[in-house]
């Protein structure tokens, strides 16, 4: 692509057959092309407007601050209605866990009475969600499996679960936030198992609290700046981020067999260097996946757990693909739903196994 020179005031505006002839659209430029392409056009403004200019991006800081601090009463009340929600996230837990039996309610919300009355038809078992409660009776306790259940509907999370998880994930029986600051802490709590000795594992996020000084106008928001896991206390021969997962080869030939793939690398993110600039393009991607899944476990798997499990949302980027490849598909699924983990991924193996 041909580049475009801009001269200074009192002169044309860049190059006027380029400009005339209108090959150089602004939508057709990278985002540094189009940064550099309009600082130029700027730069090549008469001395007044460019002092309009500076006045507006003046007001634009205000705005910015103003905007920080609109930021910063939400995170108060997210905070104060927190521990309204806690209430709830507390008979979640004990319903869940099978310590509280609830009688039998009808629903509070209006049914859709065709959905209500629907018959599925069931063509694999996606993810092998059904293998896990196929011993599950009428005398059984609680919802077991829920949260691994939860993750599985979950697009962003149905990569990052392999078979070694599997039988460890059976023993989370509640996921929680704390605040702290402007950061908030994921806690996993896990019955007593025969793979680490923690009882809650954690990660904890720290958000940035104000403008960034060398580049404030890209404040969008008290963005995640930093992440921290925590130790796990692997029994002898029990960390699966040792073990080979067979899932790993079977679901991409093309990954190094040898590689180690697991939820539980979730604990131990790379470390933020502490000048951003010299981050390399791997750990920048790792880290904004990471930070992108923490805020979805915040936002949504914790408040809405239970919609995910029963399918009231689905976290599913390619709707409209699959929607399309149903249809086509419509005598069965091929895909090899049932081909991933062809061995049983363990049974329950926490301590208060129902």
């Amino acid at each position: 692509m041909d580049g475009v020179s801009f001269r200074a005031q009192n002169g044309s505006v860049g190059d006027g057959d380029q400009v005339s002839e209108g090959n150089t659209n602004p939508a057709y430029l990278s985002a540094n092309e189009r940064r550099e392409f309009l600082h130029g056009m700027v730069k090549s403004l008469p001395n007044a407007l460019q002092s309009r200019v500076t006045v507006l991006k003046n007001l634009q800081l205000e705005h910015l601050n103003i905007e920080k601090e609109f930021y910063d009463d939400i995170f108060t009340l997210e905070r104060k209605y927190h521990k309204k929600f806690e209430v709830l996230y507390k008979k979640r837990k004990d319903i869940i866990t099978g310590k509280f039996d609830p009688p039998k309610e009808k629903p509070k919300w209006k049914l859709n009475q065709e959905e209500d009355n629907a018959e599925y038809e069931i063509r694999t078992d996606y993810g092998n969600i059904l293998k896990s409660f196929k011993d599950v009776t009428e005398e059984t306790k609680g919802i077991p499996n829920f949260w691994m259940t939860s993750f599985k509907a979950c697009e962003r999370f149905a990569d990052l679960i392999f078979e070694n998880d599997e039988p460890i994930l059976k023993c989370l029986n509640d996921i929680t936030i704390s605040y702290n600051n402007y950061a908030f802490t994921l806690e996993f709590h896990f019955d007593e198992n025969e793979y680490f000795t923690n009882e809650v594992l954690t990660k904890s996020y720290y958000l940035r609290e104000g403008l960034d000084e060398d580049f404030p106008f890209t404040y969008d928001g008290p963005d995640i700046i930093k992440c921290e896991g925590c130790t796990i206390n692997w029994k002898d021969g029990k960390n699966v981020l040792e073990m080979k997962s067979k899932t790993t080869s079977e679901k991409d030939d093309s990954k190094d067999s040898d590689r180690v793939e697991s939820f539980f690398s979730f604990f131990t993110p790379p470390t933020t260097p502490e000048n951003i600039e010299e981050i390399d393009d791997e750990t920048d991607e790792l880290l904004a996946a990471d930070h992108e899944l923490g805020q979805f476990i915040r936002e949504e798997i914790i408040p809405r757990a239970i919609l995910y499990f029963s399918g009231e949302k689905i976290d599913d980027e390619s709707d409209e693909f699959t929607e399309e490849y149903s249809e086509e598909h419509s005598e069965g699924d091929k895909s090899g739903g049932d081909n991933q983990g062809t061995d049983k991924a363990g049974g329950d193996r926490c301590s208060n196994e129902n």
